[in-house]
């Protein structure tokens, strides 16, 4: 094993001339050691080791190098640990060749064309470019400006990376771009502002624990058929699904997977958002694969109306303070359904709920109170027998929930004309010597007491009429009217006052 800590002797190592190494500079091409080398405690300017082949692994411990340079090199690992490297720069090297950094403090890292790549407890205080990735990629404890994962070089099912953050914490952007992945895991991922960008994966995308000061973006992602998800998480700023992808609806995927079956349409990609927290959620699909995004025990500020076949599903104890609603207006029944169809997978208590509260916050009161009624009326057809008789019949039908008056109105104006008819109808009101049912006078007569009657401003009668049994119809009218009259005039007042 060569055990070097100056330049020098790393030098001679390499078979180089004896002053080479005698400055803060040193450059090593095409040369051939034959055992492991390793760096213990160098201190140097630029290092560079351009096709290089190691018999064993490059090691570097408690080293200070202000440029580390390795390209084109074949060994069976680079590993540095405790170490103060100002840019590192990884490049091309063997698909087997494990690069394994930890503990050690740099400017800039970058990682172009490498096997297994581990990061743990590395301090970036630039950024980190890992591109061209021929194999899993690890991050643990890893703090940096910024991230990005770039494409790949590695083909073929067998071969697609996995790719793992745990612990990572990045001040501005984390970027994962035009990548096709076995698998994505995120843990306890801190950032400013994540974006996924044409990422396929192979099984579905999971995140725990995941910190978005400034927002979500994911465009042009794949997923398999089981929903992805992303659980106890926190995003600030904004969440963009756009052009979500189930992979039976790509037609590379197919080819690959199932050439001679026929292509599937309409599969719908899921993503899950599970006792999180967003600002904002906007989604987006194409028309050929619809896109669900399920909020299960996820509280959302702001929810944007989606577009193409974008639905959201919310799930649990989920709760959205605003929705969308552009130029909706919500005049009967059917244009809340129609909307309520377009924005969420069902129409449930919740998706009412976020609905009736933006038309409160925004004063559109009247719409409020049809998405109220609406909602009752929903809440008591799903209930027994006796619940719908009693909740849509009586108290939605009748007495429209207390905040329509019409239905109030309505009735207490079919009872006086069917008391009226009534009391025509039996002779209580017709003079005897009268011209009988044809006789108008009669009509207006029995017209006019049905109304007395009903609106409690009299219930006079012929002296032949004052019976208990008419006492009793004066009382049961009279009553009625008062809850009636009360009612819709209370209603009146109430949308007038507000």
């Amino acid at each position: 094993m060569a055990t070097t800590s100056t330049l020098d002797e790393l030098a001679r190592a390499a078979d180089l001339d004896a002053s080479t190494g005698r400055e803060r500079d040193l450059t090593i091409r095409q040369r051939d050691i034959d055992e492991p080398l390793v760096l213990d405690s160098l201190t140097a300017g630029r290092l560079a080791l351009h096709r290089v082949n190691v018999a064993g692994a490059v090691t570097l411990r408690s080293c200070v190098i202000e440029e580390l340079v390795v390209d084109h090199c074949t060994a069976d690992a680079l590993l540095v640990s405790n170490s103060r490297i100002g840019r590192l720069v990884v490049r091309n090297t063997p698909r087997n060749t494990e690069v394994d950094v930890s503990e050690t403090a740099l400017e800039a890292l970058d990682v172009h064309s490498c096997g297994p790549t581990r990061f743990e407890g590395v301090r970036v205080s630039d950024s980190v470019q890992i591109s061209a990735m021929r194999g899993p990629v690890q991050l643990r404890r890893l703090r940096a400006a910024t991230l990005a994962l770039r494409s790949q070089a590695a083909v073929g099912r067998q071969r697609r990376p996995q790719v793992s953050l745990e612990n990572v914490h990045v001040t501005e952007t984390i970027t994962l771009d035009d990548l096709w992945l076995a698998s994505l895991t995120l843990d306890e991922v801190d950032v400013a502002a994540l974006l996924l960008r044409r990422v396929r994966v192979d099984a579905p995308f999971r995140g725990t624990g995941v910190r978005c000061r400034d927002g979500l973006r994911i465009n042009g992602m794949v997923v398999p058929a089981e929903a992805s998800a992303l659980l106890d998480s926190e995003v600030r700023g904004p969440v963009v699904v756009r052009g979500l992808r189930h992979a039976e609806t790509v037609p590379a995927q197919r080819r690959q997977t199932a050439p001679d079956t026929a292509p599937t349409t309409g599969a719908a990609a899921e993503l899950v958002f599970r006792s999180s927290r967003i600002s904002s959620l906007a989604a987006s699909a194409d028309e050929v694969s619809p896109v669900v995004v399920e909020l299960a025990d996820t509280s959302v500020r702001a929810l944007a109306v989606p577009v193409g076949p974008a639905r959201y599903r919310l799930a649990g104890t989920s709760s959205v303070q605003e929705v969308d609603l552009g130029d909706v207006v919500f005049r009967n029944d059917e244009h809340v359904t129609g909307f309520l169809d377009r924005v969420f997978t069902r129409v449930s208590p919740g998706a009412l709920e976020a609905v009736r509260s933006t038309l409160t916050g925004r004063r559109r009161m009247s719409e409020g109170d049809q998405l109220y009624y609406f909602t009752r009326q929903r809440e008591a057809a799903e209930g027994p027998l006796l619940r719908r008789l009693a909740g849509r019949a009586l108290l939605g039908g009748v007495l429209g929930w207390g905040v329509r008056a019409r239905n109030p109105a309505r009735t207490l104006g079919a009872a006086m004309l069917s008391t009226a008819v009534a009391l025509h109808l039996s002779g209580a009101a017709r003079d005897p010597q009268g011209g009988g049912l044809l006789d108008l006078v009669a009509v207006g007569r029995a017209l006019v007491l049905a109304c007395a009657l009903w609106l409690n401003v009299g219930v006079g009668a012929p002296s032949e009429l004052k019976t208990h049994a008419w006492t009793a119809l004066a009382v049961g009218c009279t009553g009625g009217g008062l809850l009636f009259t009360t009612l819709t005039v209370g209603i009146v007042i109430r949308k007038l006052v507000r």
